[in-house]
């Protein structure tokens, strides 16, 4: 399964918070809804649910751990809350993250 696509849809949403300057969940909120970023889960496989949504938990993981900058680590943190809070599935997929990697 290629999921390629999604994380580039993560990786543009991201920068596109990052190249804004913003800082807040609302500011990420607006971007996300201007993008329709929801419909990521329209084009999702039909199976391993569990796989696909943990990698682009993952990947929005990734960013929060990055040390690039402080926008990206924010970025990635407002990502992963929204992937988590806007899944269709019920119930939802939990996050899996090691306090070792913070």
């Amino acid at each position: 399964m290629d999921l390629t696509p999604f994380k580039l849809d993560i990786d543009d949403l991201i920068n596109e918070f990052t190249e804004s300057n913003s800082t807040t969940l609302a500011d990420m909120k607006r971007i996300w809804l201007s993008r329709k970023f929801t419909f990521i889960y329209e084009a999702r496989p039909t199976t391993n649910l569990a796989f696909f949504m943990q990698s682009l938990f993952a990947h929005s993981i990734h960013y929060m751990l990055s040390t690039t900058s402080f926008s990206q680590r924010l970025a990635g943190l407002y990502c992963l809350y929204c992937l988590y809070e806007t899944q269709p599935f019920k119930p939802p997929f939990k996050i899996y993250l090691s306090l070792g990697k913070l």
